[in-house]
């Protein structure tokens, strides 16, 4: 019997957290503010001042088109297939823990220069790229070698003056260890639950409106 290419699992929260970019993207396209000063990532507005929210909202912010496009583009293809094979409660625990992994070495690298800030869902984006390489390893037993030539090549591909690789980095390496550790039991016929699903997109939603409300409430 043939099995299908995909897991069984729909990637709802892929789209919730696709959708909620774009949202918060058009938001400051129609009523402009300076989300570096708002919400980027920067040393002293998160350690002096103590400013944590700036670990979630940098996730949201973005600089232009072209910004934004490449991180969906690999959100939505990256995030879609880890989201159907480990469904979607873990998927949005990959994407938040990579993110979190990008701004934290951001924070470390730049810590000596307080004039840095760093937006942008690229850390979330290369840890599900990841993501997906460790899920087609363990499903179709291609090398990681390739998978890992290829985020090399996209980070290569989408680099430009300002962008911040360190981010890159620690959303790769965070996004790596959260997915070894949550597909370890991984089986390409599981269905996640009803229930874990509900959590997930529940999860998605809330953290991404405490972002709107952190950037445009505050």
């Amino acid at each position: 019997m043939e099995t299908s290419d995909r897991g069984k699992n729909f990637f709802i929260v892929t789209i919730i957290i696709c959708i909620f970019n774009l949202l918060i993207f058009g938001l400051n396209y129609f009523f402009p503010k300076d989300y570096y000063l708002l919400g980027g990532m920067n040393y002293e507005k998160v350690v002096v001042q103590g400013e944590y929210s700036r670990f979630l909202t940098c996730m949201y912010l973005h600089g232009d088109v072209a910004h934004i496009g490449m991180n969906l583009i690999a959100i939505a293809a990256a995030g879609s297939l880890v989201e159907s094979y480990l469904g979607s409660l873990k998927m949005i625990v990959i994407y938040l823990l990579s993110g979190l992994g990008g701004s934290i070495l951001s924070l470390v690298v730049h810590s000596g220069d307080h004039q840095v800030y760093s937006i942008g869902a690229s850390g979330a984006a290369f840890g599900l790229l990841v993501a997906s390489a460790i899920i087609q390893n363990k499903k179709q037993g291609r090398s990681m070698v390739q998978a890992i030539l290829f985020v090399c090549f996209y980070a290569v591909a989408t680099w430009s003056e300002g962008i911040d690789l360190t981010g890159h980095i620690g959303g790769a390496v965070l996004g790596a260890v959260a997915t070894l550790i949550l597909s370890r039991n991984f089986r390409e016929d599981d269905l996640e639950s009803l229930s874990k699903k509900i959590v997930g997109c529940i999860v998605g939603i809330l953290v991404s409106l405490a972002a709107v409300w952190c950037i445009y409430g505050g």
